[in-house]
């Protein structure tokens, strides 16, 4: 691993340990058994270390939403979604963390969440879409429909780790507080799914989440 890289991990590392507020290029630097001069060779300032860190994050995301997609859609399938898109909130918990503070502090920034939102919308209602001309989900209603769906979808997502740290200030994340999440959004999703499209993709995620634990 060049040092670019390796600044770029330490960082991530380093801020989702104990947050990006608290952790400049100084620690950074001193964890990496580098010089300041060195980092700085490699990246302007923290804000542009955070940016790149952003760019793994999107790319990470948009993988999940695009990658294995093509109807129909299956309950393994369907709870792969959910359980990768959990897994980046966890590998980028310090961005989901601090969101707002980092989205304030950046305005370039700001406007890529915002485009990466929009987007992730407009696929998460066409999943939902596809689920339920399979049949395995009915139609939601009200006036919005679908999009309410996707919206739901993405607010716990992108909010679970500050609903954690609000929840139990004391409370260190852990990658089991993931799995809390995802059991909310599947709770949320039960009224319109078939009973046995939820059971089946609900073992599916139980049995990943485990697996994919024991391993990390």
């Amino acid at each position: 691993m060049n040092n670019r890289d390796r600044i770029l991990e330490e960082a991530r590392r380093l801020m989702n340990a104990h947050g990006a507020q608290a952790i400049g290029t100084t620690q950074i630097a001193d964890a990496l058994g580098i010089s300041p001069g060195n980092l700085y060779y490699h990246f302007k300032n923290k804000e542009e270390i955070i940016r790149v860190l952003f760019d793994g994050l999107e790319r990470a995301f948009r993988d999940v939403l695009t990658v294995d997609v093509d109807p129909p859609i299956g309950p393994a399938r369907f709870a792969g979604f959910y359980l990768r898109s959990f897994d980046v909130v966890w590998e980028y918990r310090f961005i989901f963390g601090g969101l707002l503070n980092l989205l304030r502090r950046d305005e370039d920034l700001s406007r890529r969440y915002q485009e990466m939102q929009a987007w992730a919308l407009k696929n998460l209602e066409a999943i939902a879409r596809q689920v339920a001309e399979d049949g395995n989900m009915s139609k939601p209603r009200g006036r919005n429909g679908f999009r309410s769906v996707a919206l739901n979808t993405w607010l716990i997502w992108s909010n679970w780790i500050r609903h954690v740290q609000i929840s139990s200030p004391d409370h260190a994340i852990v990658r089991a507080d993931m799995g809390s999440g995802m059991s909310q959004l599947f709770d949320v999703l039960a009224p319109y799914l078939d009973p046995d499209f939820d059971r089946a993709a609900r073992r599916v995620l139980a049995r990943e989440f485990t697996a994919s634990s024991a391993d990390g």
